[in-house]
């Protein structure tokens, strides 16, 4: 039969775990952090009187939320400070889609590369406003995982709700 030796046994066992400690505490912290942003949207969501009906969380970094009701869009940015915005789609004139993108040659052939995916919105009431929720950053990340289709759907999302505002209607009217 086989005659493991203990000092070899130890030793293996060492190596084995010293290889799968970063695994496990990288996916220990993974999942405090999601458990930590899902707790943080809960609270957003209940201490505002929100319900989001539609929502979308990306990369473990983004967060968009509507309340159709009241017509009230939620954006978070989760990072050391938490970037948050409450736009009220009543008050909101337009929202467009900004697509940063450049030219690359490879292997003679020209593709275009998106730097930047944002979403802008703008508002009117006591002061006129210009919010931008960024989808995407190439300095954040090395290539792009689907955000494009993302933006583009709470872009037709939005627009409708916007279509529908009184100031729009007059401005239909007045048209």
């Amino acid at each position: 039969m086989f005659d493991i030796e203990p000092v070899s046994l130890v030793i293996s066992l060492v190596i084995i775990t010293l290889f799968s400690a970063p695994f496990v505490i990288y996916k220990r912290t993974q999942s405090q952090k999601i458990k930590a942003q899902s707790l943080f949207l809960e609270q957003l969501e209940t201490g505002n009187n929100l319900k989001f009906d539609q929502s979308e969380k990306w990369r473990d970094l983004y967060f968009i939320g509507l309340d159709s009701f009241r017509k009230i869009l939620v954006y978070v940015k989760f990072g050391p400070e938490n970037t948050i915005h409450h736009i009220d789609l009543t008050k909101a004139t337009d929202v467009k889609l900004l697509k940063m993108e450049r030219e690359v040659k490879v292997d003679g052939r020209a593709l275009n590369v998106i730097d930047n995916l944002t979403l802008k919105i703008e508002s009117h009431g006591e002061k006129r406003e210009t919010i931008l929720l960024e989808f995407y950053d190439c300095e954040l990340f090395s290539d792009n995982m689907g955000e494009l289709p993302i933006i583009q759907k709470w872009e037709k999302t939005v627009k409708p709700i916007l279509k529908n505002n009184p100031s729009q209607v007059k401005k239909n009217v007045l048209i």
